[in-house]
């Protein structure tokens, strides 16, 4: 085997790009080009690096011809490949572009199966399932979940209709009876947490054979921090319903009780609305901005409430995990929440 001859300038580098190195098939050329300049023969460096003999006399050849290219890997040699460079790109630009359904296909979402049929149709490729999954994955392609997003909300109708509700909670706020409301669900089936545990053990959590689930709705008073909740099997219009009547024999004194609710159904239906005109404008309403969780301070009651009692937790019946979180709120009474920084933006001129 020829002798290799490297500078120590060269050296250091060379031995700082190694380290670095993330693919195993480099990092390996490279250690074997540092070895052979220290004089190892080739028996020592296959036996240390676990090789064959006639990859390092291949590494070394290429090296002392190639220098630092020597380390990149070659062109893959065999058949070529079923799919060209053009149908690659026309799978990205189906997967990222067209959808199924823009090209005749009854199908919401594309399939191994389904580009292989359109590549066909377009007379582009004529392969199998399996060579069209090798080629997503060599492409970067992945068979995972979406993500969900919301709608687009930047729109002009939008924007002003988000600062006007805005604007009326803020305003509601200044009243003496002003609520922010929101519902959330407790759950025998425990949400799952981060927890400490021993490196390399995973902590079992126990699960319920059936899963049990309770409604809470509660209301936040925004003067005093006072919490108000009622329970119940189910989230609709006449778990409100309750709580409402729970706010006006609490708060007798009260001419007025604004709440600030969000758009779901079981607050704006048709027994909600006869409630409130039955009322006698005594419960005011407010909505919310659609999307608009950080609008609504009772959020933050919720995460603590999950955070502190429902992950991880080991209760065994629903009656016991609700205990412990009524026992939580009525600990953690009054509240001292702010409003968000959405509202401090209301002050600035609408973009």
């Amino acid at each position: 085997m020829e002798s290799i001859a490297i500078a120590p300038k060269e050296r250091k580098e060379l031995i700082r790009m190694m380290k670095r190195e993330v693919k195993p098939s480099r990092r390996l050329r490279m250690h074997i080009a540092l070895l052979a300049s220290d004089g190892r023969s080739p028996s020592e460096i296959s036996g240390v690096l676990f090789c064959s003999r006639t990859t390092v006399y291949a590494v070394v050849g290429r090296f002392l011809r190639e220098g630092r290219t020597a380390f990149d890997d070659r062109r893959r040699r065999g058949p070529r490949p079923l799919l060209s460079e053009e149908a690659h790109e026309r799978v990205e630009r189906l997967l990222k572009e067209d959808a199924p359904a823009s090209h005749g296909w009854l199908r919401s979402r594309w399939s191994c199966k389904l580009i292989c049929l359109q590549l066909l149709r377009e007379r582009l490729a004529s392969a199998s399932r399996e060579t069209l999954r090798r080629a997503l994955h060599r492409l970067g392609f992945r068979w995972r979940r979406p993500r969900p997003v919301a709608p687009e909300k930047d729109s002009e109708e939008q924007i002003e209709q988000k600062r006007a509700r805005l604007e009326d909670v803020l305003q509601m706020t200044e009243e003496a009876g002003s609520f922010f409301q929101d519902e959330t669900k407790l759950e025998t089936n425990p949400k799952v947490g981060f927890c400490w545990m021993r490196k390399g053990k995973q902590k079992p959590l126990r699960t319920p054979g059936t899963n049990h689930k309770v409604w809470i709705s509660g209301a936040l008073n925004f003067a005093t921090g006072r919490f108000h909740w009622v329970l119940g099997e189910r989230r609709n219009d006449q778990l409100f319903i309750r709580l409402l009547d729970h706010l006006r024999k609490t708060y007798r004194r009260h001419k007025q009780l604004h709440l600030a609710v969000d758009n779901d159904s079981s607050h704006i239906s048709k027994r909600v609305r006869k409630y409130v005109e039955d009322s006698g404008g005594r419960v005011n309403l407010h909505s919310l901005p659609s999307w608009s969780p950080e609008s609504n301070p009772v959020e933050l009651v919720w995460w603590s409430l999950h955070e502190a009692v429902s992950r991880n937790h080991e209760c065994a019946g629903l009656d016991d995990l609700v205990e412990l979180a009524e026992e939580y709120l009525e600990e953690r009474q009054p509240f001292e929440l702010k409003l968000g920084e959405v509202y401090g933006r209301l002050e600035r001129p609408p973009p």
